[in-house]
């Protein structure tokens, strides 16, 4: 251990040298980037069983995030006063149901749009109880020195799972087939399992009453309203993902093969990892305020190409630098807010984050459905497009410290 807490000595990867934290990290990061893999299998099944009905195919981002939107905090709240490994074992065991469940409707070709919904909201409850809780077990299993790079790692997870889930899927997808996937997706959810299994616990059960739950609620309230920085990074963060789910709400809608929604989420992948390994280089040559904002505002302008070109080539090009761009904020957020957050919080403060971007999500989404239906989907794209860099441009002087 003297070795790795040599600060000389340390980088990102250094928590990865730690056993229990390398596997705990390989199971968190297959975990979500099969809930990412779903969400696409799920837009996939949407596009197919409605015909490309623009408001039904945003309801699939409405049934992923609203759950977690609402039941975030709470499970926040779990996760400072249980024992987080035992929480994540339950979560997990709920999360495998869904797949099964959308794959049973597959195999009997059910073409059920309220009960894929049904399936998918019910993943959605299990990612929100597993969010909180996964984070702030994980730093738990290095040092305090090694803490940064915990969180990095883990916002790297988190992040990168996000934009890779759904670039698997959009490759295999077409390959194997969206039965196959989801039995696969709930096959990876027991590893995870077997994983937490052989790992230590590290929280000893805490018994409050009530109202020292609410106090618990409060806690987070004031921290949130004292904390500038915290504040800054959820308004900006909400602000981001109100236009991030047009990626997969609305850019689906533009094409007529099948075959180029799997090649562009495909592409999009591609750009996330891109950005992970430049995302080193960019944290350093500037400011994390500077960063943010010339990243969502880049997101706004390939927002508005994007709705200027149906060609495969361009639309791929476009986005790469989509998914490098995402994978740059979302990381950036997530650093700059878990830095902040005294470890008696943590799991709260991390909730409250799941709420507001999710949630953001989750309502804008049947909004940009709503104007695809009556306009269509390019010009729902521009309209997203002027929102991301108004939004961006009016908070650039909000510092994140």
């Amino acid at each position: 251990m003297s070795n790795i807490c040599d600060k000389t000595q340390l980088s990102i990867w250094s928590p990865l040298k730690i056993f229990d934290f390398r596997i705990f990290w390989a199971g968190m990061s297959l975990s979500t980037i099969a809930f990412w893999m779903q969400n696409i299998i799920a837009t996939s099944l949407m596009i197919s069983w409605t015909n490309s009905d623009a408001l039904m195919l945003s309801f699939v981002q409405t049934a992923l995030f609203l759950p977690a939107m609402l039941l975030s905090l709470p499970f926040g709240i779990l996760a400072d006063i249980f024992d987080r490994r035992k929480f994540l074992i339950f979560s997990q065991l709920w999360m495998m149901i869904p797949p099964l469940i959308i794959s049973l409707l597959v195999l009997t070709d059910t073409r059920s749009p309220i009960a894929l919904l049904t399936a998918t909201a019910m993943l959605s409850i299990g990612n929100a109880m597993k969010l909180p809780c996964q984070s702030a077990y994980l730093v738990s299993l290095t040092s305090k020195s090694l803490m940064p790079f915990s969180i990095a790692l883990n916002s790297m997870s988190v992040n990168g799972g996000r934009v890779i889930g759904p670039a698997m899927a959009g490759f295999l997808l077409p390959i194997i087939g969206a039965a196959f996937l989801l039995i696969a997706n709930s096959f990876v959810y027991f590893f995870y399992i077997v994983i937490l299994l052989n790992l230590p616990s590290k929280f000893s059960i805490i018994k409050l009453t009530y109202p020292q739950i609410l106090n618990k609620i409060e806690g987070i309230i004031t921290y949130s309203s004292k904390e500038k920085t915290y504040r800054i990074i959820l308004l900006r963060g909400g602000l981001y993902f109100c236009t991030w789910s047009t990626i997969l709400g609305i850019i689906p809608l533009m094409l007529e093969d099948p075959k180029d929604f799997g090649f562009l989420y495909g592409l999009f992948g591609t750009g996330a990892v891109i950005g992970a390994s430049l995302y080193g280089i960019l944290s350093n040559l500037i400011s994390k305020t500077n960063g943010i904002n010339i990243g969502i505002c880049l997101h706004g302008i390939i927002l508005l190409l994007l709705s200027l070109t149906q060609n495969i080539f361009s639309l791929g090009c476009l986005m790469i630098l989509m998914g490098a761009t995402s994978f740059f904020v979302m990381t950036s957020l997530q650093v700059s807010a878990q830095q902040k957050f005294p470890d008696e919080i943590r799991g709260r403060g991390l909730a409250l984050i799941t709420t507001v971007f999710m949630g953001a999500t989750a309502l804008s989404s049947p909004f940009w459905g709503y104007i695809a239906s009556f306009t269509t989907p390019s010009t729902t794209l521009k309209i997203a497009s002027f929102f991301a860099i108004f939004f961006a441009l009016f908070l650039s002087k909000k510092k994140i410290s």
